[in-house]
Parts: structure tokens; C-alpha cells; sequence
């Protein structure tokens, strides 16, 4: 997934928020906002737990501004996760030959990056379909209640991964006569 994070886009971010009281102020801040994963995280850690402020060697109203700016950052950046995930969604459904059901936007990690969740409702044809499209491979597993998925799974072009998917009857046995 792309990262939009600029510090331009943080700073107009940062202007238009409301700082809790009691925080150092933002532009007082010495460090510069976090633009990775794994530090705004770490700033928002470092809040919550008292071994890693003893460690930072900073005081309690800095430590809260930085974690406070890390949530707004994170909040852009799960934003610009959303928007490429949907702008992901609309190419797919301009372009596929088949209608989905469903299309459901996933993003539980921000440094995971979006997911497209595609559901065909017991037409596994239209799976099959989609997949060829998409050049992807189908696989067919079983699922509960003796249900079988049929899915395909793949990344787009704006590198959004996606599964397309659906559930059918397990086969009847045939009967002995």
C-alpha cells in the first residue's frame, strides 16, 4: 500500500485537531511526527505502559503529546488505507464481468494494508469467472456444515489484496439402487 503520509498532510492535520490540556504543545515537540507502523505504535505504547516512559527519558506532558499526535496519524494513515481500498473496489467492479453480491472493505493493520472481501452467492461459475478475468487460480476447500468454498485470491494492480468467494452445498452422494 502506498503511504501518503507527508509532513505537510501531518502538520495541516495537526493544525486543524484540538491538543488535550496538559500535553506538551505539538510544535514545542523536539522530535519530528512519526510516518512508520512501528512508531506510531511505539508513541502510543510508550502512553500506556510506565517501563517504557521510565525508558524514554521524557516528561509525562510530552510523552502524552507525542501519543496524542501518533493517534492522528494513525488515523491518516488507516484513512488513506480505506480510500485505496475503495478506489481498488471501483476498478474491480468497472472492469469484472461479473456482478459480486458483496464487496466488504477490510483494514485491521494499518502496515497490513487494505483487503477486498468479494462474495458471489452460491454461483461458484461467477468465482471461476472473476478468477479468469483477474488471472488467479481457484481452489475449492471445505467448509462448515459440509459447505465448500470456492475462492480466489490475488493483489491488484494498486497492490490491494483481494478473495473473491463463495459457498455452495456440499455434492449429494450419490445413491445406491
Amino acid at each position: 500500500m502506498s503511504n501518503h503520509l507527508t509532513q505537510h498532510r501531518i502538520a495541516a492535520a495537526l493544525a486543524a485537531a484540538t491538543q488535550p490540556e496538559g500535553e506538551t504543545p505539538w510544535h514545542l515537540l523536539l522530535t519530528k511526527p512519526p510516518t512508520t507502523h512501528a512508531d506510531v505504535r511505539m508513541a502510543i505504547a510508550r502512553r500506556r505502559d510506565q517501563d517504557l516512559r521510565y525508558l524514554s527519558d521524557k516528561d509525562e506532558p510530552t510523552i502524552l503529546a507525542e501519543a496524542s499526535r501518533a493517534e492522528i496519524i494513525q488515523d491518516l494513515a488507516r484513512r488513506d488505507g480505506y480510500l485505496t481500498a475503495l478506489a481498488a473496489a471501483e476498478h474491480i467492479l468497472s472492469t469484472t464481468p461479473v456482478l459480486p453480491t458483496n464487496v466488504d472493505v477490510r483494514l485491521a493493520e494499518w502496515d497490513s494494508g487494505p483487503h477486498l472481501v468479494i462474495n458471489f452467492h452460491k454461483d461458484p461459475a461467477a468465482v471461476r469467472q472473476f478468477a479468469a478475468h483477474f488471472n488467479t487460480g481457484v481452489s475449492e476447500r471445505a467448509h462448515a456444515d459440509g459447505a465448500v468454498r470456492v475462492e480466489t485470491i490475488g493483489v491488484t494492480d494498486s497492490g490491494v489484496r483481494f478473495e473473491a468467494y463463495t459457498l455452495t452445498d456440499a455434492p449429494v452422494p450419490a445413491v445406491a439402487q
